[in-house]
């Protein structure tokens, strides 16, 4: 799996008025990266997991969040002693 780095627009832009008066063919997508120094980096399996246990621990908070705010708000019927 590979993760890209993006360039900021700023950076477009500014390679894009540079390339507005040339008069030849746009160059290659990988000149244009180089260019822009946008890159492709590998994510190892380990990365990967490390992010979804990651997810999976903030679904659980927010399920944890949801049942008590329902709770709170009377989703079950409360009595009185």
């Amino acid at each position: 799996m590979y993760s890209v780095t993006h360039p900021s627009k700023e950076q477009v832009r500014a390679y894009m008025r540079r390339r507005e008066g040339a008069r030849q063919a746009p160059p290659a997508p990988y000149e244009i990266r180089r260019q822009l120094a946008c890159s492709l980096a590998d994510v190892s399996p380990a990365t990967l997991a490390a992010q979804g246990w990651q997810l999976s621990a903030d679904m659980a908070r927010l399920s944890m969040l949801m049942t008590i705010t329902w709770l709170m708000d009377g989703g079950i019927a409360h009595r009185k002693n």
